[in-house]
């Protein structure tokens, strides 16, 4: 698993370093720092519909950026496969009832729910530093900014996996067979999304989407560090949540 996500993150980097420069079409020179840096606040003016957001994310290299939404996307699917045996497996193999003896119901559920959490994070962090790493070795991108941006996406990463440990910890309580947990699991993470994505599109149910756990990606990259916490906040909470819910699954069940 080490060596996956050590690759997934040096490919990336790689390309991005040897084959992904902006060039002027007429003279076929790399285009200025300036001129790129202004393309791609253009481009984020575009994706968050916010002047401030754009002008606070500009100094971002924009592949730590993609990094960082490349991981929002297939974040939700890893930690699901990861975690969805979590409880699942437990009560399966009637190995629950020698926890019980030791420990509360609620203090099983959470700690594995910590537990997949840290691995996540783990797991991220060394796609997330294989990225750095080549990024510095390049000298393309100042140090200065490759340090200032990549740790502190990598934070908002983790944070947005909690939502979703939380979601997995759920599912996996509500089923005895880990591969159905696994199964329902991707078809409630599709519906999420599915559902946030249609609601999003109509204005007049859009303040619904702040429902949902992937709203609150927008208010990790914005320039307001209360926004910034409060999104961080929200996540955490939202990830909470489903781990109490889990736990009074876990709590009534006969095992």
């Amino acid at each position: 698993m080490f060596a996956l996500f050590f690759l997934g993150g040096a490919v990336p980097s790689v390309v991005q370093v040897l084959f992904l420069k902006l060039v002027d079409k007429t003279t076929m020179k790399e285009l200025p720092p300036d001129v790129q840096r202004q393309m791609f606040e253009e481009g984020l003016k575009q994706l968050y519909d916010d002047p401030a957001t754009a002008a606070h994310l500009a100094s971002c290299p924009p592949v730590l950026f993609g990094l960082f939404r490349g991981t929002l996307v297939f974040l939700p699917l890893l930690i699901l496969l990861v975690g969805f045996d979590q409880i699942a497996g437990e009560i399966q193999h009637r190995s629950i009832r020698y926890l019980v003896g030791r420990a509360r119901r609620e203090a099983i559920v959470a700690g594995k729910a910590l537990g997949v959490w840290a691995v996540i994070a783990v797991m991220v962090l060394v796609l997330h530093a294989t990225v750095w790493i080549v990024m510095l070795v390049q000298h393309h991108i100042p140090a200065g900014a490759v340090l200032a941006w990549g740790p502190r996406l990598w934070l908002f990463s983790v944070a947005a996996g909690a939502a979703y440990v939380g979601l997995t910890a759920l599912v996996s309580s509500l089923f005895r067979t880990p591969i159905v947990a696994l199964f329902v699991g991707v078809g409630v993470f599709f519906v999420l999304w599915l559902t946030n994505t249609i609601l999003g599109l109509i204005p007049a149910t859009e303040a619904a989407t702040w429902a949902f756990p992937a709203t609150y990606d927008k208010l990790l990259v914005s320039s307001e560090p209360l926004r910034v916490l409060g999104g961080v906040a929200a996540l955490l909470a939202w990830g909470c949540a489903m781990v109490t819910a889990a736990s009074i699954v876990v709590k009534r069940r006969d095992v």
